[in-house]
Order: C-alpha cells, then sequence, then structure tokens
C-alpha cells in the first residue's frame, strides 16, 4: 500500500513538473496579463443587471420629468447642480452600457485570455522562439490594455452611480413632489 502512494505521489509530482514546462519573467508576464484578464472579466459579470437597469430606469424617469420643468431663475440652483448630477449619473450609466454592448467587452475579454492562454503554452512548451513571444506579448498588450483602461473608468463610474443611487431617487422624487409649492 505503502509503495502504491509513492507511486502516486511520485506520477503527480512528475505530471506537475511536465505540466509547467519553461518558467521565466516572460512566462510571469504573460500569467500576469491572463489574471488581470480574468479579474477584470469576472468584476464585469459581477456587475448586477437588476440593480443597473433599476438604477438606469429610476434615472431615466426623473430624466423625463427633468425635461417637463421650465427655467425658473429662483430655481437656478436646481437647473444648474442637481440636474447635472442627474444627467451626468444617467449619461455614466447609459455610456458604460453602451460600450459594453457594442465594443463586446466581455467577448473581448474571452478572446484575450484565449490569445494569452495559447501564447502561454507556445511559450511554456518552446513551440516559438522567444523573440516572437516578446512580440506577439506586446501586441496582445497593445490590444486588452486600452480596453481594461476604459472597462475600469466606466466601472468606477457605474459603482459610484450605483453607490449613490438610492440618495439621488429620494433626492428627485422629494423635489417633484414639493415643486409647485417650493422655490416661489
Amino acid at each position: 500500500m505503502d509503495s502504491v502512494k509513492h507511486l502516486g505521489w511520485v506520477a503527480l509530482a512528475a505530471l506537475a513538473f511536465a505540466s509547467c514546462g519553461r518558467r521565466g519573467p516572460l512566462g510571469d508576464e504573460i500569467s500576469s496579463l491572463r489574471t488581470t484578464v480574468d479579474s477584470s472579466y469576472e468584476v464585469l459579470q459581477a456587475l448586477d443587471s437588476a440593480e443597473f437597469m433599476s438604477a438606469f430606469n429610476r434615472m431615466e424617469r426623473h430624466i423625463d420629468v427633468a425635461k417637463t420643468k421650465t427655467y425658473d431663475a429662483s430655481r437656478e440652483a436646481i437647473f444648474r447642480v442637481d440636474f447635472d448630477w442627474l444627467r451626468n449619473s444617467h449619461r455614466a450609466l447609459f455610456k458604460f452600457e453602451t460600450l459594453r454592448r457594442g465594443e463586446r467587452w466581455d467577448g473581448q475579454l474571452v478572446a484575450s485570455r484565449t490569445q494569452l492562454d495559447a501564447l502561454h503554452h507556445d511559450w511554456s512548451k518552446r513551440l516559438i522562439s522567444e523573440d516572437s513571444v516578446r512580440i506577439a506579448l506586446e501586441e496582445e498588450k497593445n490590444a486588452v490594455l486600452p480596453l481594461l483602461a476604459t472597462l475600469h473608468t466606466r466601472l468606477d463610474e457605474v459603482r459610484y452611480v450605483l453607490g449613490q443611487n438610492d440618495s439621488l431617487d429620494l433626492h428627485f422624487q422629494k423635489l417633484w413632489d414639493n415643486w409647485d409649492s417650493a422655490g416661489k
């Protein structure tokens, strides 16, 4: 029994060693970029669609009401500050969803991960030269890093808006409820 256990450990160690392939800074760089792509994809997938759409629809409703309000100098602060807050929050969600669907961020991240997996495999198995791997890695960086920068900028905006959504909704609902009696 102990010899079977020992053979199992030896086989496992051999398998682990064989699967590792070549190691080095270039492989670490590929792995690091794969991890970044993976974590970005997970964050994108974790965005709660129901919460997002609820926030978007609330803002859309408030925008529609705001459009019916005629400018009044006594309410300049509302028109200048509050309506800008509403418009910018709505725009952040709209831009995010438009870019996500139009540029197919999910698919681009999956494609990038596939490319990086293939590149790492080819590098670790020595199927292509190190210079070719460096060139391919730079090309993949040039393709995915701008996407990641845009994605994370937009995600930060969306997270902020979602965090403010209840306050914004309450604020504007009170404003509409008291519009005729306030400010005059």
